[in-house]
């Protein structure tokens, strides 16, 4: 029992699902500390064995320490911190978020290292020590209990598939799927999270973005980046995490639009930029008409079509944002003629979703751009786009027109015009 070896106070420091917090006192040493025992139950004990297993091979000074624990595995000892990052956000800057970040982000690459995914960061989890770096205090990642590790073979799995895992609002959308197939691209995604609700104040509730605005706009890009709800476009490693913060302090001053020209030119050049990080961009600035207009739209379109057929969803969602700017958004001082070019760029994209056999993604995002197409009635695009209707397949074709048939009667007249006769028989019979 724990009382042999510590004076334990009546009250608790914290409780959790699986176990309770004290203070204590070694009776031996008198050196204080933080005691957790494991709550009655076969699944509370499996947590704490299973947390002071991951912490005592987690040798870093950004992973909560394990002074002490029983050897059957019902309770730890651990340094008594000075609070949760929670507690203590008041007194934290955006500087002390980049060091709290980086710090973390080295804890669980040693983590990931091993095949340890954490599954449960959030602010009440990330505790500070007394230290000499970020204001005097050491930030440290704790509460393990719910980590995924590799499976002893022989052994059934304590982690059931659609069981609830991670803290509300911090917790990657895959983990209601199978938590147990968990990669380090959830970690990832808790930490953007905790960002957001560091920048915002608000906090973020499961299923819906929370992204920085205002005086933090330079931090919505990596915000954006940790908390795609699709983990492929998501940040993968605690590397591309760092990466994303160390821009931050180094772009954190250039406007967005001149970061987008300066990653355009480089891919017209062929020599400097990366459509992934101009996308990302487009992506966190979304309401930008004059980003999308004058950057996004002038990408080379064999390099957008490769792109759509390695990220459908994505470009289905900028392509519509583009379209939908195209309508909404004021053309200002631009050219006439170049409206050709953004909506070429949605055209491309629909394009290659069809060739690529994303017809749904395809269908979706076609009623924004017929729609954008017969507003501008800029006839070199409306020849183009009959063409292609042309080439079609009859699935294809059945898709276009699901997607016409949304638009009404202004939009059909608009490619009526011109005497346009279409090869289908389907098409014809539509347009009539």
């Amino acid at each position: 029992m724990p009382q042999d070896r510590y004076h334990i106070a009546d009250s608790t420091l914290g409780e959790g699902a699986y176990a309770e917090v004290y203070r204590a006192v070694h009776r031996e040493t008198g050196a204080e500390v933080a005691l957790k025992l494991a709550r009655k139950g076969p699944e509370a004990q499996a947590r704490i064995r299973m947390e002071i297993e991951a912490q005592k091979i987690l040798a870093h000074p950004n992973i909560m320490p394990i002074r002490d624990h029983d050897p059957g595995f019902l309770w730890y000892t651990m340094p008594v911190a000075d609070g949760t990052m929670k507690a203590l956000r008041p007194g934290l800057d955006e500087e002390s978020l980049i060091s709290i970040l980086l710090n973390l982000a080295d804890a669980l690459k040693v983590a990931h290292r091993q095949n340890l995914i954490h599954r449960d960061i959030s602010p009440l989890n990330i505790l500070a020590l007394p230290g000499e770096s970020t204001g005097g205090l050491r930030w440290v990642v704790a509460d393990w209990g719910m980590v995924r590790r590799p499976l002893p073979v022989g052994k059934s799995p304590l982690t059931k598939t659609g069981q609830q895992m991670g803290t509300p609002g911090f917790d990657a959308p895959e983990l209601n799927d199978d938590p147990r197939k968990a990669t380090a691209a959830v970690d990832v995604y808790s930490l953007g999270r905790v960002a957001a609700w560091f920048l915002t104040g608000k906090m973020p509730q499961t299923g819906r973005p929370l992204l920085p605005d205002g005086d933090v706009l330079h931090w919505r890009q990596f915000v954006l980046e940790c908390t795609q709800e699709e983990v492929i476009a998501r940040l993968s490693s605690m590397d591309d995490l760092r990466r994303q913060l160390n821009a931050i302090l180094t772009e954190r001053d250039e406007p967005p639009a001149q970061r987008a020209r300066r990653l355009v030119n480089g891919l017209l050049r062929g020599t400097v930029g990366s459509l992934e990080d101009l996308v990302a961009l487009a992506e966190a600035y979304g309401h930008d008409a004059s980003l999308f207009f004058d950057q996004l739209a002038r990408v080379p379109s064999l390099t957008l079509r490769r792109w759509v057929a390695e990220s459908p969803q994505r470009a289905a969602t900028l392509g519509s944002r583009m379209a939908h700017h195209l309508v909404d958004s004021p053309w200002e001082d631009r050219d006439q003629q170049y409206v050709g070019t953004p909506l070429g760029f949605v055209h491309t994209v629909i394009r290659a979703l069809v060739e690529t056999g994303q017809l749904g993604l395809a269908q979706d995002m076609a009623g924004d751009f017929f729609a954008a197409d017969a507003y501008w009635r800029y006839s070199e695009q409306r020849t183009r786009t009959q063409e292609w209707l042309d080439e079609l397949d009859a699935p294809s074709v059945k898709a276009m027109i699901r997607a016409l048939g949304r638009c009404g009667d202004v939009v059909r007249t608009y490619y009526r015009e011109g005497g346009w006769r279409p090869q289908s028989p389907v098409l014809h019979a539509f347009f009539g």
